[in-house]
């Protein structure tokens, strides 16, 4: 067996010795200056044999404890693991460089706080931590510009307007016409361009480059005319294709516990597919850009949800794995971005409303 430091540490200092972050696994331990000098020399593919030889003055048997300790924390790989081969999809298909690809895959699999452990975060806080104000007024100008009011007879402001997130909703089915205008709102596919290389789609949305980097799924809980289960939405096709069936989980143990998911009769999931982005673009902004398309999209769908008098609840909280799992997306430039809960909201003036 080979063995060699892995190809994702990063390692920042902490009182006389280092604290190591894997990136890709998430694994974080601590390091002394010693033991980066032992990894600094794993560079290359070594044998374990090979590998404990490295330090001589250290006991052979506690270089193997430690070798093991070190394969344990993922700070070193085996050739042809799976971590191996994760490390390799990363080299061969990331992009937009170290910084970018810290935040994106750190980010997967994140432990959440519940609902009620945030309220009371914030409940602690305030008695010594005013909130910051939510708005900017323009009183410190001396000329302020009032603007002609903006609902009064335009349908279209005062039906954004009416876009409220409730996530109390009834045990009510949605029909397929609802979810086919909210799929095509965000991801309709209306005509074509070219540059001059290729053929490129135009959406709905702008995307940067008309990449249109995003794929839609659909859990479809209770909707009119579909089976339960998960289905693949074609932009292009204007259709729904039915996945492999398997174990339908309740939507709480995907979206990182939220559990008023549960009864939303519907999920649209948004998945980025960054390495149709990362072909045009090397300058890792185009991260940044591919995350904010999710929300134009997102609000598209938002609305189109309002106007079928539905909710459409958003979340960027998953639970990374076991959704790309349901999904059938894999690979280090593919991950859900986004996901909008579509259901009948109940008509109670005591229902909590979030923006």
């Amino acid at each position: 067996m080979q063995i060699r430091i892995s190809q994702t540490l990063m390692f920042t200092p902490e009182d006389q010795n280092f604290v190591a972050f894997n990136y890709l696994t998430k694994s974080v331990f601590g390091c002394t200056s010693e033991t980066m000098g032992f990894l600094s020399m794993l560079s290359d593919w070594h044998t374990k044999d090979a590998a404990e030889q490295l330090l001589p003055t250290v006991d052979k048997e506690e270089m193997k404890e430690n070798i093991q300790h070190l394969l344990d924390a993922t700070a070193i790989v085996e050739e042809n693991s799976t971590l191996s081969d994760a490390e390799n999809e990363f080299e061969r298909s990331w992009g937009w460089g170290i910084p970018a690809a810290i935040f994106h895959f750190s980010l997967n699999d994140k432990s959440y706080l519940s609902i009620e452990d945030v309220q009371a975060n914030q409940t602690l806080k305030i008695a010594h931590t005013p909130s910051p104000n939510l708005h900017t007024t323009n009183e410190k100008y001396e000329n302020v510009i009032d603007l002609d009011s903006s609902l009064k007879d335009n349908d279209l402001l005062q039906l954004m307007s009416r876009r409220r997130t409730i996530r109390e909703v009834n045990k009510t089915p949605i029909t397929r016409k609802q979810l086919s205008d909210c799929l095509f709102a965000g991801m309709g596919i209306t005509g074509h361009t070219h540059n001059n290389i290729v053929q490129l789609p135009l959406s709905m949305t702008p995307s940067g480059g008309a990449r249109n980097p995003y794929e839609a799924y659909v859990y479809a809980r209770n909707v009119e005319g579909l089976e339960p289960g998960f289905y693949h939405y074609s932009a292009l096709e204007h259709s729904l294709g039915r996945m492999p069936a398997k174990d339908l989980p309740n939507p709480s143990d995907l979206l990182a516990g939220q559990y008023w998911a549960d009864d939303m009769p519907c999920i649209i999931l948004l998945a980025a597919m960054l390495e149709r982005s990362m072909w045009k673009y090397a300058d890792a902004n185009a991260y940044r850009g591919a995350l904010i398309e999710a929300g134009h999209i997102g609000q598209n769908i938002m609305v189109a949800a309002t106007k079928h008098e539905l909710t459409a609840c958003p979340t960027a909280a998953f639970c990374h794995s076991a959704l790309h799992d349901c999904l059938e997306i894999s690979g280090a430039t593919q991950t859900a971005v986004y996901a909008l809960c579509l259901g009948s909201p109940k008509k109670d003036d005591s229902i909590v409303m979030y923006q």
